[in-house]
């Protein structure tokens, strides 16, 4: 089978922590033997005008790159910018963005498509990349299939009429649409019941064993640690975290909180340490690559991100299958394959008490945390591998092909 894979959201080498999952899902893809070509349309960005780490990004991407495992990606570039106010402006109304975005892009898809000769074209996110497909001349067309990874992307469709209305017109269209949660899927069927929707969760790669036999570094071979990792915006909720491991912090001399991230929020982090004054026992490990992410997942003794309205975190399923068990709010999409008290423990959204409680809990009782996070790895083994959620989803390429 030979599938077009879109995904504007991809590592690019001057940025290879941007969309790791698409990476690991497009690896998987090709080793399940699927011929696969995939396109991430950059934002074009003269040199001389980039400035920022993301302008630098774009503006010196290659035009193709071949990434471990065989992935071939081109990153043709287009007149879409996904950046204030603009990115504002098209989220409510999409539809001028996405026309502009469409008049650049054109002759490239329909190059790839021509070359190519793709069976189907797979999307991450129907807006822009799935609408640029559906305005294609019908030739060129494909059966079409797009997975969405957003809750407020699909929710705001409520609210948002001119959002709805570019979203119907890819769901009119798509042969399958995907979500990667049971919530958003269901709020999908609410909005497009015509539509035919499937729940497709996220998976992960098994631990290295050069990671998962690298010692800790003598600084913190005495510790327990919990560790977090997420993008410093509001809803990820390090800030909760960070007061919540406040309220127990005098009880546990010996355990630290690391936190790998940066974003938006990261005064207010930085900031929240320094009020509480927990500077001994909070250590802020800035942007790291993936390779450290994971190192630090292996090294830790639980893994706790509070964040609310998450679809499905990758980062929830890289801790399980380092082996730790999770600390999470429940009502994000992990809690599709997860059980409380079993792989972990769940919290209500914004719950700073219940975030406390969960800390001491987790801390409190070595041999439970070991057997939560044995479960966690057996989970992954079993059935969130990326192998094993790849083969889903090509199956679910070939029972809508059939019909």
């Amino acid at each position: 089978m030979k599938v077009l894979f879109l995904a504007s959201y991809f590592p690019k080498p001057d940025n290879p922590v941007m969309g790791t999952w698409a990476l690991s899902q497009a690896q998987a893809l090709v080793k399940q033997g699927i011929d696969l070509q995939v396109i991430s349309l950059t934002s074009w960005v003269p040199k001389a005008i980039a400035f920022s780490a993301g302008a630098k990004a774009y503006a010196h991407c290659p035009d193709q790159y071949i990434w471990p495992g065989k992935v071939k990606v081109k990153y043709p570039r287009w007149l879409y910018y996904p950046v204030s106010p603009l990115k504002q402006k098209a989220y409510v109304n999409p539809e001028p963005y996405l026309k502009l975005a469409f008049w650049s892009a054109k002759n490239t898809l329909i190059r790839e498509i021509k070359t190519f000769q793709p069976d189907i074209i797979f999307c991450h996110h129907s807006l822009p990349n799935g609408w640029l497909v559906t305005k294609l001349p019908e030739k060129y067309r494909r059966p079409l299939f797009i997975l969405e990874h957003d809750y407020d992307e699909i929710a705001d469709c409520h609210s948002l009429p001119k959002r709805h209305s570019a979203f119907a017109q890819v769901a009119h269209q798509a042969t399958g649409l995907m979500a990667v949660s049971q919530r958003m899927a269901a709020d999908m069927r609410s909005l497009f019941p015509e539509a035919t929707i499937f729940t497709h969760h996220n998976g992960v790669e098994l631990i290295s064993p050069e990671v998962e036999n690298t010692p800790r570094p003598p600084e913190i071979a005495n510790k327990t640690i919990i560790f977090a990792c997420a993008l410093f915006a509001e809803r990820k909720g390090i800030p909760l975290l960070i007061a919540a491991f406040a309220k127990i912090a005098n009880q546990y001399p010996k355990v630290i909180l690391r936190i790998i991230g940066a974003g938006p929020e990261a005064e207010k982090v930085q900031a929240t340490v320094a009020q509480l004054n927990l500077n001994n026992q909070v250590q802020l490990l800035g942007k790291q690559n993936h390779h450290r992410v994971l190192q630090e997942m292996v090294w830790a003794d639980c893994f706790a991100l509070v964040g609310w309205d998450d679809p499905f975190p990758t980062v929830y399923l890289e801790a399980m299958a380092a082996g730790k068990p999770i600390i999470c709010c429940n009502d994000g999409g992990i809690n599709d394959v997860i059980q409380d008290e079993v792989h972990g423990l769940t919290v209500p959204p914004k719950d700073l008490a219940a975030t406390a409680t969960a800390l001491k809990e987790i801390l409190n009782n070595s041999e439970k945390r070991h057997k939560m996070g044995d479960n966690a790895r057996n989970l992954i083994k079993k059935s969130l591998t990326w192998d094993a959620k790849t083969k889903e989803l090509i199956a679910i390429f070939m029972t809508l092909l059939k019909k």
